[in-house]
């Protein structure tokens, strides 16, 4: 081995060496930081070959960072737009283009177009897209919120999720429900139907526009059997928009007006009865005007909870319920465990507007690291595949393929991997070979010193 062979390696190791002590720098000053991953620098031996193969080695030392992939610490935040992954895979992500107010994308959503990363800590910027703390916008498949469909596909079928417009959002009432006891002691009405010997119920409904509404029902007791069985008719008995103007012709004073909606039959023991046992009991309401057609769900044939009744001294009070969504009743949103984005509206109604995946690479060793939170795809690491949180695998109207078993811990964080002391441990290790890596390099400006010297 010759005096430059000698030098050499020393400059290759005091160069590898240095490359060690900056990766540790970088791990140690990101030790808090949320998403963190660790890098590790690895060494490999030169080793050359001369024309008949014989190889030669002592030609000094190569340097390369290998990722740590493994989970940090999940800690609580309380902001329910945060999330750490736990298990396997990434938050897809992308640059944000903030002047534009629109998803950067260099050419399309596509593997080379966006980031991977494990930093969850999303919140809404000013444009009301939901960005982690590196400024970059989370991915997800739009989902339309009244119904929840939407299909689960590729990375270019990606959007930046948006929180933007929900303020306004709303719907109209297309599902209601309705629980109460009807008096089993009133008597059946044979003659004029009035007011009076009727039972009346104000059904509360929600108009396209977002605005209050209501319909006032009545329930006309028709007949009562010696075996104890009885039955009642329902009326629309009139409808009221936001503007407190009736709807329709339909007058609550009026009796002559209301129109039938449908017939109740009940049992001696005073449960829905003409159907299957535990079989839906519904009545389709037509409210016109600015209302949509809503279903009406009275409970269930032959049960007594959750289902209009007729039984004598029960006292139960009024229970109902609507689908419909007033508009400006946005109360914020979250991201739940199994990776949907939900809107919650007042009343704790809750709509999904978008399903965020769970991205998932063949080797993640070899993911490019952008930054210590942000990592792109390479030919090593293998193409992105798009994978459901949690243990949804034949959802309706969607394509998901099976989950990874990965879920999303909710209003937490993902902190750093970084482990204090194995860092301190190895910058030891790191200071002390650079050291014996200088010393040959000035044992070599030494052993050159002396041959020079010999030669004058």
């Amino acid at each position: 081995m010759g005096i430059t062979t000698i030098f050499n390696n020393g400059v290759l190791g005091l160069t590898a060496q240095s490359r060690a002590l900056g990766t540790i720098s970088n791990n140690i000053a990101n030790a808090s930081t949320s998403g963190f991953k660790a890098s590790e620098t690895q060494f490999t031996d030169f080793v050359l070959s001369d024309r008949s193969g014989n190889t030669e080695p002592g030609n000094g030392v190569r340097a390369f960072d290998r990722l740590d992939h493994t989970g940090g610490t999940v800690s609580q935040t309380g902001v329910t737009t945060n999330a750490a992954i736990v298990g396997n895979g990434f938050f897809v992500v992308q640059d944000m283009d903030f002047q534009a107010s629109t998803s950067k994308a260099t050419g399309r959503s596509n593997d080379d177009a966006v980031f991977l990363t494990r930093s969850g800590d999303f919140s809404p910027d000013k444009d009301g897209y939901l960005v982690n703390g590196a400024g970059k916008a989370l991915m997800g498949f739009k989902l339309d919120p009244a119904s929840g469909s939407g299909s689960f596909g590729s990375t270019d079928t990606l959007t930046a999720v948006s929180l933007s417009g929900l303020q306004d959002y709303r719907e109209a009432t297309t599902q209601a429900s309705l629980n109460l006891n009807l008096p089993r002691g009133q008597e059946p009405v044979t003659g004029e139907i009035t007011t009076a010997n009727t039972t009346g119920v104000v059904l509360n409904l929600i108009d396209k526009d977002g605005a209050d509404g209501a319909m006032s029902l009545r329930f006309l007791k028709t007949g009562q059997a010696e075996d104890g069985t009885s039955s009642w008719q329902v009326f629309n008995a009139g409808v009221v928009g936001a503007d407190g103007k009736a709807v329709g012709d339909a007058n609550v004073n009026d009796p002559t007006t209301w129109q039938p909606l449908g017939t109740l039959n009940f049992a001696r023991n005073g449960t829905l009865t003409g159907g299957t046992t535990g079989d839906p009991m519904t009545l389709t309401l037509n409210p016109g005007g600015n209302f949509a057609q809503t279903t009406l769900d009275l409970g269930a044939y032959g049960k007594m909870n959750n289902s209009i009744t007729s039984v004598a001294d029960l006292q139960l009070g009024i229970v109902q319920g609507n689908n419909g969504i007033r508009a400006g009743t946005y109360q914020g949103a979250e991201l739940t465990s199994d990776g949907f984005v939900a809107a919650n509206f007042q009343g704790g109604k809750q709509r999904y507007i978008y399903r965020v995946p769970d991205a998932t690479v063949v080797n993640p060793t070899d993911l490019e690291s952008v930054s210590g939170t942000m990592f792109r795809t390479t030919a090593e690491s293998g193409a992105i595949r798009l994978n459901s949180f949690g243990n949804l695998t034949n959802e309706t109207g969607t394509s998901a393929p099976p989950t990874v078993g990965a879920k999303l811990s909710t209003a937490s964080v993902e902190g750093s991997n970084v482990k204090i002391e194995e860092q301190f441990t190895t910058l030891i290790q790191a200071q002390r070979t650079y050291s014996a890596a200088s010393k040959l390099v000035s044992t070599a400006d030494e052993m050159t010193q002396t041959t020079i010297t010999l030669k004058s």
